[in-house]
């Protein structure tokens, strides 16, 4: 022992150890819990610190992503700009130009307004004229009909008196030319001896003469477009284009054995013929019914005639062949149509120009084809034995 120091017994010097390394281990031990605490905060603050750098980062990405979007709408922008100032110069270069144009339209349309009225000023003009030679003509008509009235009338005057060819009893033209007739024209003649005299043409040059005719067109001036009433008591001016008659040519064929000729004319002057050397026509009760044999001619290398018997048809008659058709209303006119055949000298007169290419002319299918419309026509007939 040291001098001065008082003894301190060994049990309290035990105790005061205990005590010291009892205190040094709870400071170690809450050395030890603070320090597992601080390494946990510092964990979260680095999975805190991580996160916030992989958003940065994301966000780095992001923005990138934005300024290139940015930069290449800017250019697209620049790009719409330019265009835009081109289009704006076309804009203003067309908007010049139509400006000039509409100035020029305006004057083209200030110059035909007063075309206009100066037609307008015309056509007036014509119209008033027109409106005189209407008068004039209406006047002229009734004038043609007075002088009309009046030919009839001599006419049937010089009948009487047995002046006119024909006033003699001849049964047809060939008894008028027999007699020393050789001049075509108007003549009467007495079927079977019949008490009431029938005018008709006589074509006393074609073909050694002796025609009668009952058939005529030469420039469209009578309408062929009829009913079968007027096909069988005829129609027309026997000195012009007219139509006989079914029943007067019935009642002539009657009378003895007859042959047919038609005379045909195209519109460029060129002249041909069919001749029948049998021309046989039945009564009303069988639909006046055609029988023809011996065909010649220059009219095509066949007739284009139906020859074994065919009926006549009128648009309100149909006796034709043809079972889901009607001829005469489709081709019109009246005719021996068979199935529509190839012929129809009654249809619509067409003057040149307007004749091609149309069915329901005149037509003769072996002489100009089947849509050419003729220019004149004749039909008529003589004693086989002339």
């Amino acid at each position: 022992m040291k001098p001065g120091v008082p003894d301190v017994p060994p049990h309290v010097v035990h105790n005061q150890t205990a005590t010291m390394l009892e205190i040094g281990t709870n400071l170690l031990t809450h050395t030890a819990e603070q320090t597992r605490k601080l390494n946990v905060v510092e964990a979260k603050v680095l999975n805190q610190t991580s996160r916030i750098e992989i958003q940065l980062l994301e966000n780095s990405l992001s923005t990138n992503k934005l300024e290139k979007e940015m930069l290449l709408q800017t250019t697209e922008i620049s790009r719409l700009r330019d265009k835009n100032s081109r289009l704006e110069s076309k804009v203003q270069m067309l908007e010049s130009l139509q400006k000039g144009e509409l100035e020029d339209m305006r004057e083209e349309k200030n110059r035909l307004q007063s075309v206009v009225s100066t037609q307008m000023t015309a056509i007036e003009s014509l119209e008033r004229q027109l409106r005189v030679a209407s008068i004039n003509n209406t006047a002229l008509q009734r004038q043609q009909a007075q002088i009309m009235e009046s030919v009839h009338t001599l006419i049937n005057m010089v009948a009487t008196t047995g002046l006119l060819p024909g006033s003699q009893m001849w049964k047809d033209c060939a008894d008028a030319y027999k007699a020393g007739h050789s001049d075509s024209g108007l003549y009467q003649i007495y079927i079977n001896n019949r008490t009431e005299p029938v005018q008709v043409f006589c074509d006393m040059e074609t073909g050694g003469g002796g025609w009668t005719v009952f058939q005529r067109r030469f420039n469209g001036s009578v309408d062929f477009q009829r009913s079968w009433k007027e096909y069988k008591m005829g129609f027309g001016d026997v000195l012009g284009e007219h139509w006989l008659g079914n029943e007067a040519l019935y009642l002539l064929n009657s009378q003895g054995q007859y042959s047919m000729r038609v005379e045909l004319m195209d519109w460029e002057g060129n002249p041909a013929h069919a001749y029948y050397d049998r021309f046989t026509l039945t009564s009303e009760i069988q639909q006046y019914r055609l029988y023809l044999r011996g065909y010649s001619g220059t009219a095509g290398r066949q007739s284009s005639l139906a020859t074994n018997g065919i009926s006549f048809s009128t648009r309100d008659q149909d006796n034709d062949n043809c079972d889901h058709c009607k001829c005469a209303l489709m081709l019109t006119g009246g005719w021996w149509f068979d199935a529509c055949g190839f012929s129809n000298l009654n249809g619509i007169y067409y003057t040149v120009g307007h004749n091609i290419r149309k069915l329901n002319g005149i037509k003769w299918h072996h002489f100009r084809g089947p849509s050419y419309s003729l220019r004149s026509t004749s039909m008529m007939i003589r004693p086989y034995d002339f």
